[in-house]
């Protein structure tokens, strides 16, 4: 396929499973969900960074904002859990985390008519090198932590994750979904859930931002699709793809 995708320009991160028994040691497993949820994270900016220049249509920069707003917010909202309950005893402060709050507020106070896809690209640039260091070195975190309590880990983790689930049923799990990769090193099922919940999702949770959804490289099943707008690679053209 000559259209690039939501794997680069940041590069995703290996999956512990893809090398280690999950099932070892709770610290693997907890890596191991964090890996794929970081990728989610990075495939997120890929995507975004790739198709800002070829939206042009007010309905199109409204729907791309407020997934710009939605990937920030998801982001922001991680890594504070992450530093009030898993990592309490971590540095706190990020070299990335100012330019995530501009993000934010990028997507949530631009209105379509000054959209700029060189700004939204800047802030990004900025931003990226920095996030996806950390999301790696959190991996690696994570499994240095195999000496210690598993269990005790796990009901952090858990607790985190139940938190986590708090958040806007409306964007939150329709981004998440649309963002993971269920083929990615050889094929995945996370995040597990109840049998059904990805038609809930798809037919009930995801329809009030459907617009935005657009955007995304997954479908609701994980599957990787086209990026709606992206330069064809071979031709120079770009290519529109329907939701």
């Amino acid at each position: 396929m000559s259209k690039p995708w939501a794997g680069g320009p940041w590069e995703l991160i290996e999956t512990p499973s893809k090398t280690m028994d999950v099932n070892s040691h709770p610290a693997v497993y907890i890596a191991n969900e964090m890996a794929f949820a970081h990728n989610s994270m990075l495939r997120g900016l890929n995507s975004i960074y790739l198709q800002a220049p070829y939206v042009h249509e007010p309905r199109d920069v409204a729907d791309l904002l407020f997934f710009v707003k939605a990937l920030a917010g998801w982001v922001s909202h991680h890594h504070v859990l992450e530093e009030e309950k898993m990592f309490p005893g971590f540095e706190k402060h990020h070299a990335f985390q100012p330019a995530l709050k501009r993000l934010f507020a990028y997507g949530a106070e631009t209105k379509p008519a000054d959209y700029n896809a060189a700004t939204l690209h800047g802030i990004i640039e900025e931003m990226a090198p920095g996030l996806r260091q950390h999301l790696s070195d959190e991996i690696q975190s994570l499994l240095s932590m195999r000496p210690y309590d598993g269990e005790a880990l796990l009901k952090v983790y858990k607790d985190c994750e139940a938190e986590a689930g708090k958040q806007d049923k409306n964007v939150i799990p329709p981004m998440v979904l649309g963002l993971r990769d269920v083929t990615f090193q050889g094929g995945n099922q996370w995040p597990a859930m109840p049998p059904l919940s990805e038609w809930i999702v798809h037919y009930v949770f995801a329809r009030k931002h459907s617009g935005s959804w657009r955007f995304l490289p997954c479908d609701t099943w994980g599957r990787p699709r086209p990026l709606a707008l992206a330069e064809d690679q071979s031709s120079g053209s770009v290519a529109v793809f329907a939701s």
